[in-house]
């Protein structure tokens, strides 16, 4: 790496071993948790499908088992507002008489 190594080769054995276990523990502790939750995720996921956002304590309620008490995204009552255009519609070009359009180079 070009670095001049400035610990013993013991010192860095053990530094080595002691890294790989704390990775070792973090990943085995992390896939302990979401074996354990994996309903909870689970049920997270169905209504972040449904709703798209849920606050706090929507999420509170949904894993104590309570559905959250608004209307459902999956079945809207008016038209739904968006910052983002739906997929397939394409934006709006300027019109080309405004002279804003860059033009080939010749």
């Amino acid at each position: 790496m070009g670095r001049q190594q400035s610990i013993s080769e013991a010192t860095a054995q053990k530094i080595d071993a002691e890294v790989r276990r704390l990775v070792e523990e973090g990943y085995e502790t992390a896939r302990r948790i979401l074996t354990e939750k994996k309903v909870d995720f689970e049920t997270l996921a169905k209504a972040l499908l449904e709703f798209e956002t849920l606050s706090g304590d929507e999420i509170k309620d949904l894993l104590n088992g309570k559905k959250p008490s608004r209307e459902s995204v999956l079945e809207p009552i008016g038209p739904r507002a968006s910052a983002v255009p739906p997929a397939g519609k394409p934006r709006p070009r300027p019109d080309p008489d405004t002279g804003m359009e860059p033009q080939p180079q010749a």
